[in-house]
């Protein structure tokens, strides 16, 4: 082979190698991305977490208008009443606690701040923009 076949070659398969980076990141994310996302997904599970903690502990599937016992005031108490998991009660990045206000009697909120929007066609009331965003639960019509 000569030179130039070479030569040729060598530009084809470096074209071909940047295009794939390119495509792979366009398809993925940069790797930055994909961090912020993995810390936004523990986030969200974590919110999740909670709420089937205050589920379990409050709500009766056989009684359909009031609660079983009253909401926990506080997520130290709710943490310490936990029966089926451990409740993580702060952010996996900064270390900010999660935020748990009650309401009223049957409705409470948790906030968290979150890197990026999640938009999914799944599970719709767990969907956030980016930035604090709190989640306004019934605890008797649960999502």
């Amino acid at each position: 082979m000569t030179t130039k076949v070479h030569m040729v070659f060598s530009v084809v398969f470096s074209m071909v190698v940047v295009g794939a980076v390119v495509w792979g990141v366009a398809l993925v994310g940069t790797p930055g991305t994909a961090r912020l996302q993995r810390l936004d997904r523990q986030r969200l599970e974590d919110l999740q977490t909670i709420f089937r903690e205050v589920q379990s502990l409050c709500r009766d599937p056989d009684i359909k208008d009031e609660l079983k016992r009253a909401l926990p005031a506080t997520l130290d108490e709710l943490a310490a009443l936990a029966r089926s998991e451990r409740i993580s009660l702060a952010d996996p990045e900064t270390g900010q606690r999660y935020v748990y206000t009650v309401k009223t009697e049957t409705t409470y909120e948790l906030c968290a701040t979150f890197s990026l929007e999640r938009d999914s066609d799944a599970e719709v009331f767990w969907n956030h923009p980016p930035g604090t965003h709190c989640f306004t639960v019934d605890a008797l019509d649960p999502p």
